[in-house]
């Protein structure tokens, strides 16, 4: 192992590179290598940090793909009142799974969202499920994973 990397990080790196060729989408090619990971079994060898609320529920993992962290976030549904509060109809009808209060889950590019950090405008991840919600910075992430041995996590965040 080097750089931290191990065997399946560097396969997922290569899956990874595979699918943005075929896709040429690369938010697509992060969501179905997470896909893929998960389907093979594969993302506990890979994964660095985990996020739970304090129920338990499993928010978000922190896993490594060729180098790259990646963070992928559950899918999620609001209360009738806080899906009206929070967005429009036709953002709803446009963005969500079922056309009104199932959010999609999303995969982030964790070092390419902190670049878009500037001063005290911090870039994040929206985590949430029926017990939180909230965001957690790109950079407290990042910093959760440094030093961590991709496939020994650690005890996860409680949110």
């Amino acid at each position: 192992m080097e750089n931290g990397m191990n065997e399946t990080d560097r396969q997922a790196g290569e899956a990874f590179a595979s699918l943005l060729s075929q896709m040429e989408d690369r938010a697509a090619a992060m969501e179905e290598l997470h896909r893929q990971l998960k389907q093979r079994g594969l993302l506990a060898n890979v994964t660095l940090h985990k996020y739970m609320c304090k129920r338990g529920c499993q928010i978000a993992t922190a896993f490594m793909a060729g180098g790259m962290i990646l963070c992928a976030v559950r899918d999620y549904k609001y209360s009738p009142g806080l899906n009206e509060q929070a967005s429009v109809p036709a953002a709803r009808e446009r963005n969500t799974l079922d056309g009104d209060r199932h959010w999609p889950g999303h995969v982030y590019d964790v070092a390419q969202l902190e670049q878009f950090s500037v001063g005290a405008n911090k870039s994040g991840m929206s985590m949430n499920c029926r017990h939180h919600r909230g965001t957690v910075l790109a950079e407290t992430v990042l910093r959760d994973c440094a030093g961590v041995t991709p496939g020994k996590p650690g005890a996860p965040t409680r949110l």
